[in-house]
């Protein structure tokens, strides 16, 4: 696991990221091949080649990355859980998981809770509470770390915190077989989307 503080030295790039219209319409999950086969068409995607051309080479060595941002409130919070191939294991029911992935802290405004805990345990495992990695949500905080070991995050008591995940792939996730972007409807079914502002987010 890496922890940087600090990270992003762009003000104008950091402000952009905390003004919540940049999230307007934005789906779910979205996928992107990397910038050795596609220049950035987003700040998202900028954000992403700045974190991992600094501290992974992963060019030609990945499919690409998945990527998505959450925004949890007072009493939001996250269970145990590992991330995976969402559509592939709902439609299949086969567990296909990244190895690599990173939280990038955006906002976290008068918070108090939303702590990232960290076991070094699958998430089939029991996992001991005593034995835990538990980070602090700061903004402009990166963590990159092992996604498809058991992680949560703690009840939000005050305030509020955004985050912004990308996970590495070594082959495309069935997730996106069909689109990059998808979104759950209203009977939690992940279904494709079209992402008007996919290339309208620059800075």
């Amino acid at each position: 696991m890496i922890v940087i503080d600090n990270f992003l030295k762009e003000k104008k790039m950091v402000a952009i990221l905390k003004n919540e219209s940049t999230w307007e319409n934005f789906p779910t999950y979205n996928w992107w091949d990397g910038w050795w086969k596609t220049e950035p068409r987003n700040i998202m995607e900028h954000l992403i080649k700045i974190i991992w051309s600094t501290f992974s080479r992963v060019e030609n060595k990945i499919a690409g990355f998945e990527y998505w941002s959450n925004l949890h409130s007072k009493k939001g919070k996250l269970d145990w859980h590992a991330d995976k191939d969402e559509r592939l294991i709902i439609e299949k029911g086969e567990l296909s998981q990244p190895r690599i992935g990173h939280i990038y802290y955006i906002k976290t405004n008068e918070l108090n809770g939303g702590y990232l805990e960290l076991s070094n345990t699958q998430i089939s495992e029991k996992i001991y509470e005593n034995n835990l990695e538990r980070i602090k949500p700061i903004e402009n905080r990166l963590i990159m770390f092992d996604p498809s070991k058991a992680h949560r995050v703690t009840e939000i008591l005050d305030g509020n915190r955004r985050a912004f995940l990308a996970n590495a792939w070594k082959t495309k996730p069935y997730t996106f077989i069909n689109t990059e972007n998808v979104s759950y409807d209203g009977n939690k079914k992940l279904v494709d989307v079209v992402w008007k502002n996919k290339k309208l987010i620059n800075f």
